[in-house]
């Protein structure tokens, strides 16, 4: 019998041979043969699929193939065409073909870098692996023998494409910015969708239901731990394994959304930093059954959680041109989800009624961690706080390589398990020999040999093979030995997505390519950044074996378009320069495409709630700044490029100043006394013009080397106020003070 599989993985393979049109040479794969030639002869599923492909690309027919021009074989880099409001050149920046991964290949790269004398073998190489790891997954399988297998079939076809077919262009008559894969994806999701719809005796324009979940309370749920000297050991690990929990959790509600719809993943337009889009059919069964999910998943999270954590739904009804126009789409989408974010527990409280208002908490020992449940573990810990704690640290020291989504509850092995009640379990392996287990297979950040690639931002210091605390990680700085939290997200990303493309370029297929390359380098390749920067901490070290650390950074969190990370105060700062410095290079040095952050710098031994919620507020506080593109900390907001306050600056002379008082150029005391007239000179928005004598007779005085004594007279000053440096000053000396402080003891600091 034909079904929404029977629909889906025909429109998933449907322009599979563009591939091997452009590597011109034939479709070897007897598989792939196979589910071509049974369904490409179904004149129903052939006429979905043409109606499902004019949609996704949002055009009424295929441009057709152009492979006589080289660059438009190579995937144009979609962040060329953003634009709100600021001017940009574009870059003529394409990407490599390659398989998708978290190294610099994902890198767009000027025309002229390319070799246009291997595109044929670059095809045919995507399109072999494709074709092996087909046969190798698929080998004697009986693909449409029945749903079971094809719900197999699709997921391991769609995780071969995912990997191999992200880089490649859709189209090559022009400069195509939709990656094939995307425009697969999208297709195969509205072919079933349309099947289902028609199947429905469904009547209307209207065929579609475009669905959001948010997933709410997700910071303070994170960061809500009690600290104290019996749970200070694991308060790391707790903090990664609610985390990652989080991350799991949006995935498997989106996932079991599919599954008990009858649809498939490909439906997930987009899942990450606690928020999904899904496609679904526009049938009186979807909307009834959406009431039933989300009631069953908000009744699970508030028993577990009560109203720490909770999930909301929303959907728009949309038609053929609400999927051509998607980005309009998902502003109208947006909409309805505040409007059902400020009703999130009604159905709960008409469930619960007077018990939702009454907390219990007559235990007979309250769990440690949370102090919200009771204790049954060793009568200090619930069975929610060990679970994320033993996530939190397995992740790492058991070096966690695969998730198995299990909807029926029918795995009964696991290293880690989170258990979602009747409707299944997400199960955690570092190792694993079957490939078939479970609904969905994925692999973190292609650490397994098998599996989709699911990009986690994961990286933490490990001592000793287990996570590091923060007072393990406050030693590695230079000088004062403490912490820094970065909070950091991409600006204006609403207006981005709703007015980014022009008016003609706003389809799914568009939408879902760009919202990929962002998760790419906020879940994928903000590790690697991380990893390259400890890399340099260490080459730095004159003796790196004293340090017991494998890496200075703690990502806290990290996807959608925004991270928080921990490490060590003075390289935190090097880090937020560093992964502005890669996302200008990523998106092809567009403007309209900037980033903020809050550095907080903190005592390890500070409260990590405190320390995060301090992270936030700085990051609003450097969201305030005109243009927004900026990075708050010592209570200031700096640009990252340009003029007097900008960071480049502020590390520039920090280092400098640095250098001199340990070279005893300048005393710590002077440094101590200008930075103290640098806060002072200004208060109340008038110059204190009394002080600036003394500052120079300071300066005079105390510094005999006179080139570095005319330097910083040079720089402070000046005839005119405006083109002096003395309220800036103190920042840098701030920087040079902490990095030059004597731990054991010290006045100045």
């Amino acid at each position: 019998m034909i079904d929404n599989y029977d629909y889906a993985l025909a429109a998933l393979l449907h322009d599979i041979d563009k591939i091997a049109k452009r590597a011109d040479t034939p479709i070897k794969s007897s598989i792939l043969n196979q589910i071509i030639n049974t369904y490409f002869d179904n004149n129903s599923i052939q006429k979905t699929i043409e109606e499902a492909s004019k949609l996704s690309s949002g055009k009424e027919k295929d441009d057709g193939e152009d492979n006589t021009k080289a660059e438009n074989l190579r995937l144009y880099s979609i962040f060329q065409n953003i634009d709100i409001g600021k001017k940009y050149k574009k870059k003529n920046h394409y990407h490599k073909l390659v398989p998708i991964s978290i190294s610099d290949d994902i890198f767009p790269v000027k025309k002229d870098q390319l070799n246009e004398q291997v595109l044929k073998q670059e095809y045919r190489y995507l399109l072999n692996r494709i074709e092996e790891n087909i046969e190798e997954e698929l080998y004697q399988r009986e693909i449409i023998k029945n749903k079971d297998e094809k719900v197999r079939a699709y997921n391991k076809i769609y995780y071969i494409l995912e990997r191999y077919t992200t880089f490649i262009p859709y189209s090559t008559t022009d400069k195509s910015d939709i990656s094939l894969f995307e425009h697969l994806k999208t297709t195969s999701a509205i072919a079933a969708c349309l099947n289902e719809y028609y199947q429905n005796g469904q009547e209307g324009d209207r065929k579609f239901l475009l669905l959001a979940g948010d997933v709410s309370g997700i910071q303070n749920f994170i960061y809500q731990v009690t600290e104290g000297e019996e749970t200070k050991e694991n308060v790391s690990k707790n903090l990664r394994g609610k985390s990652f929990y989080v991350n799991v959790l949006i995935d498997f509600i989106s996932k079991y959304i599919v599954k008990e719809l009858n649809l498939n993943i490909s439906n997930i337009l987009y899942c990450g930093g606690g928020t999904f889009q899904i496609l679904l059919p526009n049938t009186t069964d979807a909307r009834e059954k959406l009431v039933e999910i989300e009631l069953k998943i908000q009744k699970h999270l508030y028993d577990k959680y009560k109203t720490r954590l909770g999930v909301v739904f929303a959907y728009v009804e949309i038609d053929e041109e609400g999927i051509k126009n998607y980005a309009k789409s998902l502003t109208q989408l947006h909409e309805k989800l505040i409007e059902a974010k400020n009703q999130k527990f009604l159905d709960v409280i008409n469930i619960e009624k007077d018990d939702f208002f009454v907390r219990k908490t007559n235990f007979k020992n309250t769990c440690i961690y949370c102090n919200e449940h009771e204790g049954t573990i060793k009568g200090k810990i619930c069975e929610e706080c060990s679970t994320h704690i033993s996530l939190g640290e397995k992740l790492v020291k058991s070096r966690l390589k695969y998730i198995v989504y299990d909807f029926d509850n029918e795995i009964g092995k696991w290293d880690v398990r989170v258990s979602f009640g009747s409707m299944g379990q997400v199960c955690f392996y570092s190792e694993l020999d079957d490939t078939d287990i479970g609904f969905m297979l994925e692999n973190i950040n292609n650490t397994g040999e098998f599996g989709r690639i699911k990009f986690v931002g994961n990286t933490v210091p490990l001592r000793g093979g287990t996570v590091a605390s923060f007072n393990d990680i406050a030693p590695l700085a230079e000088g004062d030995r403490k912490i820094a939290v970065l909070k950091m997200d991409i600006d204006n990303l609403g207006a981005i997505f709703s007015t980014g493309f022009e008016e003609e370029n706003k389809s799914i297929a568009r939408i879902s390519t760009l919202s990929r390359m962002i998760d790419l380098f906020f879940c994928g390749y903000i590790n690697k950044i991380c990893d390259d920067l400890s890399k340099e901490y260490l080459e730095a070290k004159e003796d790196c074996t004293q340090v017991e650390l494998d890496n200075l950074f703690y990502i806290n969190f990290s996807g959608g378009d925004d991270l928080v990370i921990i490490g060590p105060w003075d390289w935190t700062i090097n880090l937020a320069v560093r992964i502005n410095d890669k996302l200008i290079e990523y998106v092809c040095q567009n403007p309209n495409i900037t980033i903020s952050g809050g550095i907080y710098i903190a005592d390890p031994k500070t409260p990590v709630r405190i320390t995060l919620y301090e992270g936030e507020k700085y990051l609003e506080k450097a969201k305030k700044r005109e243009g927004k593109n900026a990075l708050y900390m010592f209570e200031k907001d700096f640009s990252w490029e340009d003029g007097m306050y900008s960071i480049k600056k502020l590390v520039e002379n920090g280092e400098e100043y640095t250098d001199w008082i340990n070279k005893k150029c300048i005393s710590r005391g002077l440094a101590y006394n200008i930075m103290i007239g640098s806060r002072n000179i200004n208060r109340k928005g008038q110059i204190d013009f009394d002080l600036i004598p003394q500052i120079a007779y300071s300066l005079s005085r105390n510094i005999k080397d006179e080139r570095i004594k005319n330097d910083m007279i040079g720089r402070l000053i000046t005839p005119h106020i405006k083109d002096s440096e003395i309220e800036f000053v103190k920042y840098p000396l701030m920087i040079a003070l902490m990095k030059t402080r004597d731990v054991k003891e010290d006045k100045y600091g």
